[in-house]
């Protein structure tokens, strides 16, 4: 079975996917059109997308292998939340002292300064009193955050499968079909959020159909076929759906998770090279965000290409710390599953 090892190109794509997700932002906190991917889908959310493919693949992978729920959950929330509860402490005890516009007495008695710390919940808060008021986007800390109650929902369908390849195979198609049509019954016709537990649940049939396709792909075996000529057909596939709404988003659904597992499950030596330095992916995509906001809060009038090139470079600093310092301490943690008293007594 593969992994998310220095043998494939797994690191180097959610690497990249986190830069998509960097570079769009930038766009947007600037006041500048964000781009979009082939005239369809702005390029964070295609960056989420990535994610959420790799992560159906993967997470359904370690489910199986150890199909015990509380190792499951463990290993889960030791991926998620060190990292997590780092980046809102530092927004709350260090940042927002730092930028606030109110005394600082105020902004620590104000409850929502307290209230902040519910991201530590996965219930998105992105307000601090008096930081950012005047940005472009006022008054986000880290926008970056919705995505995380939908993927901690995803890893939650995975125990559901009870580790049968046969009904994963079964339940994760009927998921992958049951998003596709409230896409069609419920998110383009909708003109308003559903909002649950801070987040907007059209997020979830969004996001979740690539989590769902990449976790049938796991569960089916399908990676053997997926073959120089299977990724050739979803590029031609995707650019043939850049006709309607409808048929770019279906194209998408098929495509981008056989592009990416396809390029992921193989070696290549830049691949080797960025797994060989360790996982930034989440730093990025967690620091990015609250760091483009404080340079733009800083220098309002920064030229783009400066911002993004200080964005690229603290944010990279931020996201070493955190795999160094939080992230890969933490999933030494992760517990394994016990050996056969057997096999250990030999």
């Amino acid at each position: 079975m593969a992994s998310m090892d220095k043998a494939n190109n797994f690191h180097l794509i959610r690497l990249f996917a986190a830069l998509m997700v960097l570079y769009s932002h930038a766009h947007t906190l600037a006041a500048l059109p964000e781009p979009v991917f082939l005239g369809f889908v702005p390029l964070g959310p295609v960056g989420v997308y990535i994610f959420f493919a790799l992560s159906g693949y993967l997470v359904y992978q370690s489910f199986e292998r150890d199909p015990h729920l509380a190792r499951f959950l463990i290993r889960r929330a030791l991926r998620l939340f060190p990292a997590l509860a780092v980046v809102v402490m530092l927004s709350v005890l260090v940042l927002g002292p730092l930028i606030t516009s109110v005394p600082t007495a105020d902004y620590f008695r104000d409850p929502a300064t307290r209230g902040h710390f519910w991201n530590l919940a996965l219930y998105p808060i992105y307000y601090l009193p008096g930081v950012f008021t005047t940005n472009h986007v006022a008054n986000a800390v880290n926008g970056s955050l919705w995505s995380l109650p939908v993927e901690f929902l995803m890893y939650l369908s995975v125990p559901l499968t009870l580790g049968s390849r046969r009904l994963a195979r079964i339940g994760f198609a009927l998921l992958f079909l049951c998003f596709a049509t409230l896409h069609f019954t419920w998110i383009w016709p909708s003109t308003e959020m559903s909002v649950f537990w801070g987040s907007d649940l059209r997020q979830v049939p969004m996001c979740g159909i690539f989590f769902a396709a990449g976790a049938l792909i796991s569960a089916g075996r399908l990676e053997r076929y997926l073959s120089l000529n299977t990724l050739v057909f979803a590029g031609v596939l995707l650019l043939a759906g850049t006709v309607t709404h409808p048929r770019f988003f279906m194209a998408l659904w098929l495509a981008l998770p056989i592009i990416v597992l396809g390029f992921g499950l193989h070696s290549s030596a830049v691949g080797r090279w960025v797994a060989a330095r360790g996982d930034y992916s989440y730093g990025i995509y967690l620091y990015a965000f609250p760091v483009q906001q404080s340079l733009l809060w800083w220098k309002p009038q920064i030229a783009f290409w400066p911002y993004l090139l200080a964005t690229l470079l603290l944010t990279s600093l931020a996201a070493y710390a955190s795999w160094h310092l939080v992230e890969n301490p933490a999933l030494r943690l992760k517990p394994r599953r016990q050996a056969p008293l057997a096999t250990a007594a030999d």
